[in-house]
């Protein structure tokens, strides 16, 4: 989920603007023909069936489909939620389903809105609000950070810094007028993961600064050996400062 640098030179770079990264990243390899079969690391659609009995359950409820779904999501499946988290992540406490998990349609559309809620829930920054991003990074996050009125700055996540933002880099005039720090781990496209020691330094970092983590976590459960840390089992006793988005 990567996007491409604009050819600023180019006469069509302010059409490109408004287009999608991934319209804009196919324009820039046209023409251009891989030397092994194409692993598709665009907008990450499901390339799998569904499990047989997904259907004939839909089915079966399909008279439920005619009213909006409350806000909160069913309470069955927030306790499922917190269960499972429990179950996966070594917490310090139980998660609460009640007040602490949050059922969307899909993790974008929680990734994008979370900016514009964390830029309205912390407190005053000391300059210019600023949204930070690992690059190569999921458009959603700096959509999120221009809609809230905030600065993207992007992170460079090369192989010099392991694949991930290097928190040595960041100064503290930075953190300071920080609002949201976006992180993905397991990343695509990179594939990097951070490990429980980056997770509870950058955790530390936003307790001290007052800004918030999202953990976008949606690839946690793709691994061949060792399951990725978690950002919950990173933060402290409350989870402060941290929101973990999962994916189905």
């Amino acid at each position: 989920m990567m996007t491409a640098q604009r050819d600023a030179a180019s006469p069509a770079a302010p059409a490109a603007e408004s287009r999608s990264p991934f319209v804009r990243l196919t324009e820039l390899i046209a023409g251009i023909e891989p030397g092994k079969a194409i692993i598709n690391l665009s907008v990450g659609e499901p390339q799998h069936p569904i499990p047989p009995f997904v259907g004939p359950t839909l089915a079966a409820h399909v008279n439920e489909f005619g009213r909006y779904p409350a806000n909160k999501g069913l309470e069955p499946f927030r306790r499922a939620v917190a269960q499972w988290l429990g179950r996966r992540y070594t917490l310090p406490r139980a998660v609460d389903p009640e007040n602490e998990v949050l059922v969307l349609n899909g993790t974008r559309e929680g990734l994008f809105l979370a900016a514009i809620a964390a830029r309205r829930w912390v407190a005053p920054r000391a300059g210019n609000p600023a949204v930070l991003i690992p690059n190569p990074f999921y458009a959603a996050y700096a959509a999120g950070a221009l809609a809230a009125g905030c600065e993207p700055v992007y992170l460079p996540a090369t192989r010099e810094t392991g694949f991930l933002p290097d928190l040595d880099a960041l100064d503290d005039a930075l953190l300071a007028r920080t609002v949201a720090f976006y992180l993905a781990s397991p990343s695509n496209p990179q594939g990097a993961v951070a490990d429980r020691a980056y997770l509870t330094r950058l955790a530390a970092l936003a307790q001290r600064f007052g800004f918030l983590v999202f953990a976008d976590e949606c690839y946690c459960e793709i691994y061949s050996t060792q399951a990725p840390s978690g950002m919950l089992e990173s933060s402290g006793p409350n989870f402060d400062n941290v929101v973990v988005f999962h994916s189905l």
